[in-house]
């Protein structure tokens, strides 16, 4: 990323905080459609903790709620690092699925950040690159930790013998 000044990457982290708590409310409402409400409320409460981070970068740093024009993003595509693609998503995807999407969103946040710290042209901006890594960092350590508990599912895990009616 080529943040040159202080307003671009807080104009970047807050989209990707931002994005993220909209994806994970995405996975948390296929969660509990899916009776799954123990990894729903996990997802439900990631949503929250990026929501808040959006938030706190509003009030305590003073990132700009207002987008940036898409072209301005440094990412490689329409999303950010952090949000989970829609297309990777399954109305049978189990615990398993729904966390290593979490981990992969959130190791790309942290690769961002750590991109970011590493290029970044003065002092002020890879201080503030690392506080979101330390964050980001965090992040991946919870969603390991739930990784753990769930058994990666067998092959046929999206059998369904009673599929959903396309129109």
């Amino acid at each position: 990323m080529n943040a040159n000044d202080r307003e671009t990457l807080l104009a970047h982290a807050y989209a990707i905080e931002n994005e993220a708590a909209e994806r994970y409310q995405d996975l948390a409402d296929q969660m509990y459609g899916c009776n799954n409400s123990e990894v729903g409320d996990l997802f439900a409460k990631l949503a929250e903790i990026e929501a808040k981070h959006a938030a706190e970068l509003s009030l305590e740093h003073g990132a700009a709620a207002t987008p940036m024009a898409a072209a301005d993003y440094s990412w490689g595509n329409l999303e950010s690092p952090e949000a989970i693609p829609f297309g990777e998503m399954h109305y049978l995807m189990l615990p398993h699925q729904a966390l290593t999407l979490a981990l992969a969103a959130e190791r790309r946040a942290l690769a961002f950040y750590e991109e970011v710290a590493a290029q970044s042209p003065n002092e002020e901006l890879r201080a503030l690159a690392a506080e979101f890594v330390a964050e980001e960092a965090e992040h991946v350590a919870l969603v390991q930790e739930w990784l753990q508990r769930y058994p990666e599912p067998d092959q046929d895990w999206d059998r369904d013998d009673d599929p959903p009616v396309q129109p």
